[in-house]
């Protein structure tokens, strides 16, 4: 195991031990070093070892015990996740200026197909978001988004009005756990209004159904401008 040149953080040593796993130097099962261990490998704190740990736990390379150590997970790659970035930060980083605009909120009953899709009850009312994200004055994306109220306490249209719900989702309700979906379809028609674009052209939709542990969030569809690419990785 050799340590990164240089100043060692902790995205430094992330890439060193995953290296070390996706080599095959450490299998499947395999216990890895300790924490003092590794710090004093490294020449680093605990805590900067630490985190390094804990994200490759959150991504699926490790499994943490208290008492157990930490291993090699017997299947990471199947359980690394897709990266859902702050949609505003995203467009910042692909170098565009980000703008907001709220098109409609407010608590309605959902659609028998939508509640459908989340497996509750129909009929069952969410807190509705409608909202069209910009790049440089254009239109990037409309997100709609059914949020349970009794898992979003304290979300209000009017925070909505200035701050988009995957901020202050992030801020106060994180996920924990979703079901993602990727696929070509035709918006609906204000969908389709806000983009700029014909009713009858395909967008690039991503659907995600999130818990927070086993509560449910909401669901959350992303409809993207034609040519969006989609971006991740580990």
């Amino acid at each position: 195991m050799t340590a990164p040149s240089g100043k060692v953080d902790w995205k430094a040593i992330r890439r060193d031990l995953l290296g070390r796993i996706q080599s095959g130097a450490w299998k499947p099962g395999d216990q890895i070093p300790r924490e003092v261990e590794l710090a004093a490998h490294y020449d680093c704190t605990r805590s900067t070892v630490g985190r390094a740990l804990r994200d490759l736990a959150t991504a699926g390379f490790l499994d943490r015990k208290r008492k157990g150590g930490t291993t090699v997970s017997a299947n990471p790659v199947r359980k690394a996740p897709l990266d859902v970035p702050i949609i505003a930060e995203a467009i910042r980083k692909a170098g565009h200026v980000a703008g907001y605009h709220m098109l409609d909120a407010g608590v309605r009953p959902a659609s028998p197909a939508i509640a459908a899709e989340m497996g509750v009850p129909a009929g069952t009312s969410f807190l509705f978001v409608s909202a069209l994200h910009l790049a440089d004055d254009r239109p990037y994306q409309v997100e709609q988004r059914w949020l349970l109220p009794a898992t979003v306490v304290g979300l209000t249209p009017e925070i909505l009005e200035t701050m988009p719900a995957d901020e202050w989702l992030l801020r106060n309700v994180p996920l924990t756990r979703a079901h993602i979906a990727i696929e070509a379809a035709h918006p609906p028609a204000e969908v389709a209004d806000a983009l700029k674009i014909a009713p009858d052209m395909p967008t690039l939709l991503i659907t995600r159904t999130s818990w927070r542990q086993t509560r449910l969030i909401g669901m959350l569809r992303l409809y993207h401008v034609p040519g969006h690419r989609l971006l991740t990785g580990i």
